[in-house]
């Protein structure tokens, strides 16, 4: 099956960029960037971008809390490696622990890559 273009959000840059190579390797195609409003507008994201990945080892993720908001409609996210406390309790959102274990990326991203499933995963969910 043919996967469309993941965004890869490199909170922590280089967590972003070994995600992004990861990702290649087996065949998903990936971008990087650096923050996610270098690819606004946000509002058309999930047309473009139907996958959002997070690479953030911090206690605080910005990107994870924008879409939990709504400003990030449409997209299916998968946060690696983040200990934001407020992450941590906001369903809808994938969680990846660190260390990275790259089957359980690369399934939970081929999962979510498939229209039929991020269809009904790219909303954030009232607690």
């Amino acid at each position: 099956m043919e996967h469309r273009e993941v965004l890869v959000v490199g909170e922590t840059p280089s967590l972003g960029r070994s995600i992004v190579d990861l990702l290649e390797s087996v065949g998903i195609p990936a971008r990087f960037a650096l923050d996610v409003d270098a690819v606004a507008p946000l509002e058309t994201l999930g047309r473009r971008h139907p996958l959002l990945v997070v690479a953030s080892n911090g206690y605080f993720c910005a990107t994870a809390r924008r879409w939990s908001q709504g400003a990030i409609p449409g997209v299916a996210l998968v946060v690696v490696g983040s200990r934001d406390p407020a992450v941590a309790v906001l369903r809808g959102i994938h969680r990846i622990p660190l260390p990275l274990v790259p089957d359980q990326l690369v399934t939970t991203v081929r999962g979510l890559a498939d229209p039929r499933v991020s269809a009904l995963a790219s909303r954030p969910f009232e607690l």
